[in-house]
């Protein structure tokens, strides 16, 4: 296993399907906290075993730092170390995109993408010490908004409880969590991002994207099969093909009528489905599963 520094650990979460050759706002997030996290890491005192950090500091980090430099900074290095890798847009397996999408999107490692999350789980879930490390993890990923792509609702609450609790005798969580990097409108932008997030994951919401896909096409992909009546292991099979023949990692996570799949590290419900165009098209639509 490759060490990764701390600005990589969090990069290799926050970059997993953002957009690679394009600007978008939870792209441009995950810049701001990428060069943050190096701030963090500059200022990091390994003698004393302190962080000599304020908000003036991580606010002029954000500053003096061009986002197009950063992400080519840090995409360079997670590539290198094999960590990192752009693939076509999943939509590109859609029926109504296929051929034509251009959108290019950074995958994560999946193996190491587990671990980082994993690791943070342990640490926030259940009982135990909380590193410092993990602290900063934590605060980059709610401050990008991150959290709520790896963390359900839920778990986000029971997080929050425990730093309610750190913050009353760990200096670096009180100190770390009273600072915001995000300005108001931002704030109340990530604040729809995640109401749309959370709303898309619940149980009507994922109905109300599979009845309406085009209200977000990334959580809805509809991919035709070849076979009018075809079985479940055979749909399934279909879109393993289709999605790994463009170049996306996919497991299994669960084999039924509506198979669970992993794709690039996202879940995925593999739902039968047919689209009508002048005649039925019978296949399987990928509706995001949630975090």
């Amino acid at each position: 296993m490759k060490e990764l520094s701390l600005t990589e650990r969090f990069a290799l979460i926050g970059l997993n399907g953002k957009e690679s050759e394009h600007w978008n706002l939870a792209k441009h997030y995950v810049l701001k906290a990428i060069a943050v996290a190096s701030y963090l890491e500059d200022s990091y005192d390994s003698i004393n075993d302190t962080w000599r950090f304020d908000s003036d500091g991580i606010h002029k980090a954000i500053k003096k730092n061009r986002m197009k430099a950063v992400e080519k900074q840090i995409t360079a290095q997670l590539m290198k170390k094999h960590m990192l890798k752009k693939v076509k847009s999943l939509l590109g397996c859609d029926l109504f995109y296929n051929g034509n999408i251009k959108i290019k999107e950074y995958v994560s490692d999946n193996k190491e993408f587990e671990n980082q999350i994993d690791f943070l789980k342990a640490e926030f879930l259940e009982e135990g010490p909380v590193s410092e490390e993990g602290l900063v993890l934590v605060w980059l990923l709610k401050n990008s908004s991150c959290i709520n792509e790896v963390f359900s609702f839920p778990e986000q609450m029971k997080i929050d409880k425990k730093i309610g609790g750190l913050s009353k005798d760990s200096l670096l969580a009180k100190n770390l969590f009273a600072i915001d990097i995000r300005p108001a409108w931002g704030t109340l932008a990530s604040g729809f991002l995640w109401m749309k997030s959370q709303f898309a994951s619940t149980a009507l919401g994922r109905g109300i994207v599979f009845i309406f896909p085009n209200l977000e096409r990334k959580q809805s992909v509809f991919i035709d099969t070849e076979e009018y009546f075809s079985s479940a292991a055979k749909r399934l099979n279909c879109v393993i093909e289709r999605v790994t023949s463009q170049g996306h990692s996919c497991e299994v996570l669960r084999a039924s009528d509506v198979p669970l799949v992993k794709i690039d590290n996202i879940r995925y419900e593999a739902i039968p489905d047919a689209v009508v165009v002048k005649f039925p098209i019978h296949g399987v639509r990928l509706r995001r599963y949630g975090s």
